[in-house]
């Protein structure tokens, strides 16, 4: 027990003095169960929804009203054409056109039952199947608090089944709500995430534990060239692993190419800058190979789980939602799916652009810093 005790001593102590370990094998599980149960939902919020008022009177802004009282539809527009309703929708502004016809209000009051358009961006299917169900709900509940205020006519008055609102719901991208043209788009990036995080941080980290890194400081070699010359493989790994995942989806689950191929290797080229240089950043500060890996995989898990790869955005808070705006990983799995599925072109995911550039610009300038600072 004696030397089992001194052993133990010895551990503990080896565990405390290593201050940057010990930060993130506490502070990480914590962060994680925070934060992670958001993205369990399954709940949508804040979907958002394009209007089309043909109608303008009382019960159509009252259906209106009531399709956001649950906090289940937030409108982003009201428009007064199909061609601005639709261009939402193409770049990524809105995620479901609801469109009133005409005489929506005298066709209730006489018990007719009028059709709603409803038209959802199915790029998202489990969403979109979920919105397309709350819609009708909430249509149904309408009509019967109209009947209740005996603004309508009830079934006695009518002697015929009770006025309602029909809903004819039409999935945009992905009709059948085939899961695979969910999630493939979404593993694309997931692939490079992996490859152009974890062995950046991991194949620089080695150069410390070899020592060869004070070796390449003494040489003429300046940081940028030696930060070039970790990334830049990995960078071209990253591609090909692109490419041969590009080829998989075309040819085994049959992902439809929508939109222009070399649109999308420039909106993934960039993606894979800001994250290879995520992956320097988290080696400069790192010693060894496993305190790389910790804030690593803490890194991924949280950008991946929040980016709506496996559960719908819409269906976490708002303020999560808000975050995740800055999420890379949520912008290239979008871009992907804004050019494969919808055909988008450069100009709808300028928002995408900017916000991958940003991410980009922000770890390479880190990455020179931290890079200096621990080596300078």
């Amino acid at each position: 027990m004696r030397k089992l005790s001194i052993l133990l001593k010895k551990e503990f102590l080896q565990i405390f003095r290593d201050r940057y370990m010990l930060r993130v094998v506490i502070l990480l599980p914590i962060v994680q169960l925070l934060v992670l149960p958001l993205a369990a939902d399954y709940d949508i919020k804040n979907f958002r929804m394009a209007a089309i008022d043909r109608d303008h009177t009382q019960f159509s802004r009252r259906l209106l009203t009531k399709l956001q009282a649950g906090g289940y539809f937030s409108l982003v527009g009201s428009v007064p054409s199909w061609k601005q309703a639709e261009q939402m929708i193409e770049q990524g502004e809105a995620d479901m056109i609801v469109e009133i016809p005409v005489d929506f209000e005298r066709d209730m009051v006489l018990g007719r039952s009028p059709e709603v358009s409803v038209h959802i961006s199915a790029i998202n299917g489990l969403s979109a199947g979920v919105a397309a169900n709350y819609v009708n709900s909430i249509a149904g509940d309408f009509a019967t608090e109209l009947a209740a205020e005996q603004l309508v006519p009830t079934p006695a008055e009518a002697k015929t089944v009770p006025t309602r609102i029909e809903t004819a719901v039409q999935e945009w991208y992905n009709p059948r709500f085939d899961y695979k043209t969910v999630i493939v788009p979404g593993i694309l990036a997931l692939l490079i995430t992996i490859a152009g995080l974890s062995m950046t941080a991991l194949n620089s980290v080695k150069e410390k534990e070899r020592g060869t890194i004070e070796q390449l400081n003494v040489t003429p070699m300046n940081r940028l060239q030696y930060m070039l010359a970790k990334m830049i493989p990995f960078f071209a790994i990253g591609l090909v692993q692109f490419t041969i995942g590009l080829v998989i989806a075309r040819t085994v689950y049959s992902i439809p190419m929508a939109g222009n191929v070399f649109l999308l290797y420039g909106i993934v080229a960039l993606y894979l800058v800001g994250v290879l240089c995520l992956g320097f950043v988290i080696a400069n500060l790192s010693e060894t190979q496993v305190q790389a890996i910790f804030p690593t995989f803490f890194i991924m898990m949280i950008l991946i789980l929040m980016s709506g790869l496996f559960t719908p955005v819409e269906s976490m808070p708002e303020w999560a939602q808000r975050v995740n705006t800055v999420n890379p990983v949520a912008h290239v799995i979008s871009s992907i799916k804004m050019v494969m599925i919808k055909g988008s072109s450069a100009g709808y995911l300028l928002w995408h652009w900017v916000w991958l550039g940003l991410f980009a610009a922000a770890m390479g300038v880190l990455s020179v810093v931290t890079f200096r600072k621990l080596r300078a």
